[in-house]
This record gives C-alpha cells, sequence and structure tokens, in this order.
C-alpha cells in the first residue's frame, strides 16, 4: 500500500507542475507576489479535465491526496522560493448533489452541493502543527496535529523522555469555523423536512457566509465520530465556495420549457388564465386572487445611487371570516412559488421569523436564521397572524418594509436580508367581521404592521342562494371527480412565474405614469375640506407602481404599459372601497385602513371634549354624564352608546377622567 502511494504521488505533482505552467502561470505568479495576503488560486475543474482526464477522476476519489499533490507542485514550480503553503481552490465542478442524496457512499470523495446557509459559528484557532518541549532535556519537536479534538505528542524523545509539554505560543495555528446548510427551498416538495449537512470551514474561507446565504459548496465529504453519542456524523470540509445570488433557482429549464413560456405569453387571455390557475380549488374571490397572482410575479426592486433601496416585493394581507379557504390559499401559494416557506402564527416566535441566537457545541453564541431570512427572494406565508404574540409580531415592521432583519442578541450585531413577499392571513378578533368597526379593533393587528401590507382584503362569508349554490356543486364535482381543471398546469405556472422573475424587469412608460399619478393626485384630493380625510399616502402609490410592474411581467412584456397601470389602479381602488370607506361619510380613510382612528371618529371625540369644557364651567368643574350624552344626542345626533364608547376611549389615554360616579372631568 505504501510502495502505490509513493509512486502516485510524484506522478500527480509532476502532472499538477505541468497544468500549473501551462494553464494558470500568471495567476501562480500573482498570488506568490501577493503572499501571505493572498494563499488561495482557484482552478476550474472543467480545465483540469480537459488537461488529463485521470488527474481530474483522482480528484474526485481521492481529494486529500490529489490537493496536497498539487500544493506541492506549486511549491516545486515556486521561482520566488517562498516555500508558499497555497490552498488549491476548485470550482465548477461537475457532480453537483443534491443534500438529501449525498449520504454515506460519497464519503471520502470531492463534492458539490446547493443549499441555504443556515447557521454560522464563532471563528476559533485550530492547532495545526504543535511544538512540544521535552521536559528532560527541553529538545523542542513539531508534530502534525490533525485531530481538533485529541492532541497528538510526540511517541519518544531522543533522551528516551515520554514527557513532553506544549509549547502553545510557538505552536502554528489555523482559523477555523463551523457552519450548518439546508437544502435549497426551490428543491422541496410541501410538507418534506430540509437536509441540511454541517460545513467546516478554514484559514481564508472562514467569515465569508452569513446566514441566508445561497451557495454552492465543494469540498470533501467525511465523517466524524461524536464522543458524547458515539454515533457518525457526515460533513464537508469546504473547498470551495461560490454564492449564487440569482433571485430564483432556474428550476431545469430546458430549451423545450422555454419556447413554451415563451409561447404561453403571447396568449391575449394569459392573465385570465394566470388569475384561473391561481388556488383553483376555491372558487370565487376574484381579486383575492388577482393579487396573488401579481404577488407570485412580484415588481422590479431598484437600487437608487445613494444605496437606498426600494422594495419590488408585495405584501398581501387576508382577512376573513373562519372557513373561506385563507389557509388553503395559503399553502396553495407556497407549493406553487418557486421559492417559499408555509408556517402558522400559533407555532411561529420573533426568532422562528427572524433569526435566533443558539449556543454552539463550545458554549460560543452564533445565529440561526429564521422563515424571513431563508425565503430570502422567495414567498413567506404567515398563517393565523393574529395568533401570534405582539412581541413576536413585531419583529415583522423591519423585515416588511425594510426588507431586512437587524439583530443585537448575546453581543452579536447583524443586519440579514429578507427581500421576500409576505402573504398573510387572520381572522376577525370577534369570530365574525363588522364592517362597522375599524380594523384593526377586529383583527388585533397595530398599525404600523397594517400600513406596511400593500392589498388588505377583507373576505366576508355572506349567505346567498347564487354564490351558494355554485359553490356547493364546484365543492361536490372536485370531491366526485377527485381532480381540479386547471388552465396552466401547476409545474408550467411555476416555471413560468420562475422565468419572469429572473428575466423580465419592466420599465413604466410615460403613459402608465400618467395613470398612476391622476389617480394619486385625483383621489387625495377628491374632497375640498380643508379638514376631510387623507384618502391615500405615498405608500399606496408605491404599492400601486409594484402591481402595475408585475401586471407587465405575466405578459413577459420590457415596459409596464397603460393598461396594466389600469389593473393595477383598479385592484388598489378595489382594496380600499372593501375597507377604506368610513361608513359615516362615505369617504375613503386611509386611517381606516391602517387601522388608526378615522377622521369622523376623531371628530366626535374634539366634540365631546369641548362639550365637557362646556359643561365644567356651567357646573361648578365637573360634567354630569347624563347630560353630556343628551346634549352630544341633541346637537350632533351622536348616539348614546357612541359617547359611552368615546368616554371610555378618552379615559383610556387619560385625557378625562371620573372625579365621581355619573360625572367627568378635563385631566
Amino acid at each position: 500500500m505504501t510502495t502505490t502511494t509513493t509512486k502516485k504521488a510524484p506522478t500527480s505533482v509532476a502532472k499538477f507542475e505541468e497544468f500549473f505552467s501551462t494553464a494558470y502561470k500568471d495567476d501562480v505568479f500573482k498570488i506568490l507576489e501577493k503572499y501571505p495576503d493572498e494563499r488561495s488560486l482557484d482552478v476550474d475543474y472543467k480545465n483540469l479535465e480537459m488537461f488529463d482526464p485521470d488527474l481530474a477522476d483522482l480528484l474526485i476519489e481521492k481529494p486529500d491526496e490529489t490537493l496536497h499533490a498539487a500544493a506541492n507542485a506549486i511549491k516545486n514550480i515556486d521561482p520566488l522560493v517562498k516555500d508558499a503553503d497555497i490552498n488549491i481552490r476548485v470550482e465548477n465542478l461537475t457532480n453537483v448533489i443534491p443534500l438529501k442524496t449525498l449520504l454515506s457512499k460519497y464519503i471520502g470523495t470531492f463534492v458539490s452541493a446547493d443549499g441555504i446557509v443556515r447557521k454560522t459559528d464563532e471563528i476559533r484557532p485550530r492547532i495545526e502543527t504543535g511544538v512540544f518541549e521535552c521536559r528532560g532535556c527541553l529538545r523542542r519537536h513539531e508534530v502534525e496535529q490533525t485531530s481538533d479534538n485529541v492532541t497528538i505528542e510526540p511517541s519518544l524523545c531522543d533522551c528516551g523522555s515520554r514527557s513532553f509539554r506544549l509549547l502553545q505560543e510557538e505552536s502554528k495555528y489555523i482559523d477555523t469555523q463551523t457552519a450548518r446548510m439546508q437544502e435549497p427551498l426551490e428543491n422541496l416538495s410541501g410538507g418534506t423536512e430540509p437536509k441540511q449537512m454541517l460545513m467546516i470551514l478554514e484559514d481564508d474561507l472562514v467569515d465569508k457566509l452569513n446566514p441566508g446565504d445561497k451557495v454552492r459548496i465543494t469540498g470533501t465529504l467525511k465523517t466524524f465520530r461524536e464522543e458524547r453519542s458515539g454515533k457518525f456524523k457526515n460533513y464537508i470540509y469546504v473547498n470551495h465556495i461560490e454564492p449564487l445570488e440569482q433571485e430564483f433557482e432556474e428550476l431545469n429549464l430546458t430549451e423545450e420549457d422555454e419556447e413554451q413560456i415563451i409561447a404561453l405569453s403571447k396568449d391575449p387571455n394569459i392573465y385570465e388564465k394566470i388569475i384561473k390557475s391561481t388556488a383553483p380549488s376555491i372558487r370565487g374571490y376574484r381579486y383575492v386572487k388577482e393579487a396573488i397572482a401579481l404577488q407570485l410575479f412580484g415588481g422590479s426592486a431598484k437600487i437608487l445611487e445613494d444605496e437606498t433601496r426600494l422594495r419590488g416585493d408585495i405584501h398581501i394581507l387576508i382577512v376573513g371570516d373562519p372557513g373561506i379557504g385563507k389557509s388553503q390559499m395559503l399553502k396553495y401559494v407556497s407549493k406553487l412559488a418557486p421559492r417559499s416557506i408555509y408556517t402558522s402564527g400559533k407555532g411561529t416566535t420573533g426568532a422562528g421569523l427572524t433569526a435566533a441566537a443558539v449556543r454552539d457545541e463550545l458554549g460560543g453564541w452564533s445565529l440561526e436564521a429564521g422563515a424571513l431570512v431563508l425565503g430570502d427572494q422567495g414567498n413567506v406565508c404567515v398563517d393565523e397572524l393574529d395568533k401570534m404574540r405582539s412581541e413576536d409580531r413585531s419583529a415583522l415592521h423591519e423585515a416588511l418594509e425594510q426588507q431586512t432583519v437587524s439583530i443585537a442578541k448575546a453581543g452579536i450585531m447583524a443586519t440579514l436580508n429578507s427581500r421576500c413577499s409576505v402573504l398573510a392571513a387572520a381572522n376577525p378578533k370577534f369570530g365574525r367581521f363588522d364592517r362597522f368597526k375599524v380594523l384593526a379593533e377586529q383583527i388585533d393587528l397595530p398599525a404600523p404592521i397594517l400600513s406596511r401590507f400593500d392589498l388588505i382584503f377583507v373576505v366576508e362569508d355572506k349567505p346567498s342562494v347564487k354564490n351558494d349554490s355554485e359553490l356547493a356543486e364546484h365543492i361536490l364535482e372536485i370531491h366526485k371527480a377527485n381532480t381540479v381543471n386547471y388552465e396552466i398546469e401547476p409545474e408550467l405556472l411555476r416555471k413560468y412565474i420562475a422565468y419572469a422573475r429572473k428575466n423580465v424587469n419592466p420599465i413604466l412608460t410615460d403613459e402608465a405614469n400618467a395613470v398612476l399619478k391622476e389617480f394619486y393626485v385625483s383621489t387625495r384630493n377628491s374632497n375640498a375640506e380643508e379638514e376631510a380625510p387623507v384618502p391615500i399616502t405615498a405608500r399606496q402609490l408605491e404599492a400601486i407602481i409594484r402591481l402595475a410592474e408585475a401586471c407587465a411581467k405575466i405578459k413577459l412584456k420590457e415596459y409596464v404599459e397603460k393598461e396594466d397601470a389600469e389593473k393595477a389602479v383598479k385592484l388598489q381602488l378595489a382594496c380600499l372601497k372593501e375597507i377604506g370607506v368610513d361608513p359615516e361619510t362615505g369617504e375613503i380613510d386611509i386611517d381606516k385602513v391602517e387601522g388608526r382612528t378615522p377622521k369622523s371618529d376623531r371628530d366626535k371625540l374634539k366634540r365631546v371634549i369641548d362639550e365637557i369644557e362646556i359643561l365644567e364651567e356651567e357646573f361648578a368643574g365637573d360634567a354630569p354624564t347624563n347630560i353630556l350624552i343628551s346634549n352630544m344626542a341633541d346637537k350632533y345626533n351622536i348616539s348614546e352608546d357612541k359617547v359611552e364608547s368615546i368616554i371610555r376611549n378618552l379615559k383610556q389615554k387619560g385625557i378625562i377622567y371620573e372625579p365621581r360616579s355619573g360625572y367627568v372631568k378635563k385631566a
């Protein structure tokens, strides 16, 4: 066995010397000039394969020996005689293996795998060459260390002593870091748990990964035995890291697929077909399905010259009575979107949504990415949003608008990307939706979160003979036939969405701009009164721009045209009219949409406070509640229930108090 290795090694070294001298001569000299600041040479596997297929195969089968031979070859051709330890980093490996199939048969071989970084641990030193001093004669010995856990001492000193002391300061160390990655979300079928893999990074590869990064890892699959359990565990000893920054994986799109997608985009009815193919098992809810279809395609993200980022992702909230299929819509989207995560509010914490600070095996702290970080550049579906605890829900604030997740936990300060579309669902607090109450009162969601959703839909379950008859027929037909009629097959639609998101970034035309500007200006100034409610804000204008871009993306268009802007305006108006109209004034009030006190209620509050001041003067400091209620009914036609509700509200805010029963007074 020893003889074979001795023969092979020089052959491999000689071959590598020839390879580097011909294909990478300039690169080698550049790195040697900059050594030790730069100490890694990137080698394309395909170049090695073209140069010598046998040598390329040997790298796959025996990576440690082959890479060692390559490093020795660099030393042999080193003209500066630096004895430089150059790392050979191999990229473009042909055998990219899915993590779920990276099993024991690959142990000891050179592999590539794609994944999302889930967690990174602290950087620590690992002893590479230990310097030992003999306790008897003080002679020094250098011993190469192969294990991270056990220190290997010299077996015997020349003086016969077996007792040694490790000289820690004089030993040679290398930086090392452990990380964990999991399968890409687009490779998972619904409901399957993603496979995870441990990674060991060393030398100049440390600190190159952050939770949420999508990467292709190349390295040697190895195994080690856990001390506690005694079981073996696989890990990848990383040789090369390649970031995968594209928005959506191409889902193995063939030329046939692309031809089919482009042909489909030219269908004049493509817009309607895609809407009908969104959650087809649920009947009705046209506007909700249209919004979800637009969310799947998304707008165009923009980075301005001052580094400000304008998000292109569309956020949607569906509020509705129980049993109308909200969860089913979310589940469908999570399976249809090329990269998606589904989570339910009751079993979700703030750390689970953003990132958790967890202890590693050696007691240090590290970050583990949550749903919003792992869903970066995809879709995150959050069901039962109203069931989440308020402190956990607050984790959504930054992720929805800035599309980042900032963490300050256990001494870790980090900002991670969460560039994802959020589709959330919530139930009314009291079981059924009441149009005469403010939205925030009914779903127990704070105004700052509501205001960050581009579209909020209220779906009511109203009895109707015609609709109920059609719905019953639809459900019975599905149960009878055990199938659903698709306008576009889900797999093709999934590829269509991935293609559109990756290749299409439509630009607004002047005609589209004119439509959007007209809508914004005319809606905001629809009421000439100075104290009129504010119908929409700049946030709604940005939302309409995103919707218009998504409309153009559906048809794979380069430009956002007038018809796309009109569709976006129509959808936004339908949404505002559903939940934004104050029933008392009949006007759109953005405060009602976003969960704040509507203008009509603010006016009533002011009138009640003014009336309390008048009554305080009349009744020597205290205003009788019964006379206040009577006066409000006579002067302003405000009901007794409403006045009592306003009094309770003012008491809670500390604006008035009750000095004695039946009387109120301004604080």
